[in-house]
């Protein structure tokens, strides 16, 4: 009796998992996994990816077809309220640590676009991008740039005069440097309000993306939930992020 109850268990369990699968095929065309990176580093940190790791998940997803958008490509059909391809991808890093520079390559390497978010005033500093860096990124690859802010500070905690500095100040001074429009911003910690959604509209920016987890629905482009891909993602772990399945899980084993 209890193997054959164990083997309805299991029968169900199973039926389960293919109900939820075939669930996932159906409905993730409706939604855009915006993956986020920091360093490419083999220092261990938790915001760390190895050059490696970050090859093998390149691969993964050039192998899946999976179609990688640029942020900017996203946010405009957001915009513009057009139909989202199927299975697609984004690819951002924030704070623009010099050692994006190996992302870089890789990305090259697949033809992939991605955006790297810059601290303006963390430019030319050890250990991030240099100037000249991000000019010949510019010039030579399909990765774009956008704004981190000025100075990186948690946006809510901040009046009227410092957001303008953040938000608006940040975007015309890239702008400046660089010569090239920037329309997307990243939040620090992924901190935002209803001020801060405001003068980012009234500053021009077309979408802004959080450190919330999860996927990007069509709903409010200047909240953007993200990904976040570390050092532990296989390639099965990796597809069950893209697939929504780990979300899918995780919730149910943590509904609150």
């Amino acid at each position: 009796m209890r193997l054959y109850m164990r083997k309805i268990s299991w029968g169900l369990f199973i039926s389960f998992l293919i109900l939820v699968f075939l669930w996932r095929c159906v409905f993730s065309g409706r939604e855009v996994s915006i993956l986020m990176y920091h360093s490419i580093s083999s220092k261990g940190c938790n915001i760390c990816v190895s050059n490696k790791k970050f090859l093998q998940q390149m691969k993964f997803i050039k192998k899946g077809r999976y179609n990688v958008l640029s942020l900017r490509e996203y946010c405009s059909l957001l915009k513009e309220k057009r139909g989202i391809p199927s299975r697609s991808v984004v690819i951002t890093f924030d704070d623009g640590y010099r050692d994006n520079l190996k992302a870089v390559k890789i990305l090259e390497r697949f033809n992939f676009p991605a955006t790297i978010f810059l601290i303006v005033n963390r430019i030319d500093k050890e250990g991030y991008l240099t100037q000249e860096d991000i000019k010949e990124i510019l010039k030579n690859t399909k990765v774009e740039i956008g704004s981190h802010t000025f100075s990186h500070k948690y946006l809510p905690s901040l009046g009227r005069k410092e957001l303008e500095k953040e938000i608006r100040l940040s975007k015309e001074r890239l702008e400046e440097l660089f010569g090239v429009k920037i329309d997307t911003i990243s939040y620090p910690v992924g901190g935002f309000n209803k001020e801060v959604l405001k003068i980012v509209k009234e500053a021009g920016y077309i979408c802004g993306c959080t450190t919330n987890r999860g996927f990007s629905k069509k709903l409010n482009r200047f909240a953007l939930r993200r990904i976040k891909i570390t050092q532990k993602d296989t390639p099965f772990t990796l597809w069950a992020k893209l697939s929504g399945l780990y979300y899918f899980f995780k919730k149910i084993k943590s509904p609150y």
